[in-house]
């Protein structure tokens, strides 16, 4: 038995996944940008970035040193993070994920409203258990007449075998 699906739902219009990974992957990069103004070369002077090339602690929270950022520099994404910060192109902040997940949310309305105008959503679970056992005893009683019939056949070409057999060895 087929189902016909209402207009504009279909496994791709339900699809969240993606555009949800997109969006976690946008915000975990805004996220994972050392603080503004410094630049990578920057943080592993200031000893921010244990084992990195340069990081040499000195005194202070950070282990501070002489060295600062030459001015007009933007900063440089931390390591292995995609170069993203709040506000570009490509990033968002986490003021910016209500806004960014709207369409998701607008999506899943829509979903939900089409999937109400599918037959029987207003059937209890109780309804549908009772119409399932009695399509369960339908199905039995079904099985139960093939078997029948099949039996039946079998006999009838068994007999009708045997009396074409009977009429061939008849020779008069």
């Amino acid at each position: 038995m087929a189902t016909h699906l209402p207009e504009g739902l279909s496994p791709d219009a339900v699809d969240i996944l993606t555009e949800l990974t997109a969006i976690l992957t946008k915000l975990r990069a805004s996220q994972n940008l050392p603080p503004a103004g410094l630049s990578t070369p920057a943080l592993a002077s200031l000893g921010a970035l244990p084992g990195a090339p340069g990081a040499t602690p000195g005194p202070g929270p950070l282990g501070a040193s002489s060295q600062s950022q030459p001015s007009g520099l933007t900063p440089a994404p931390a390591p292995g993070a995609t170069p993203f910060p709040s506000g570009a192109p490509g990033g968002i902040s986490v003021k910016e994920l209500t806004a960014a997940t709207d369409a998701i949310k607008h999506k899943l309305q829509r979903a939900r409203a089409a999937v109400k105008t599918l037959p029987d959503m207003n059937r209890t679970i109780e309804q549908q258990e009772a119409e399932i056992h009695e399509l369960e005893a339908r199905k039995k009683k079904q099985i139960a007449m093939l078997a029948k019939i099949r039996e039946e056949g079998l006999q009838f070409a068994r007999t009708s075998r045997d009396e074409a057999e009977g009429d061939r060895m008849v020779v008069g």
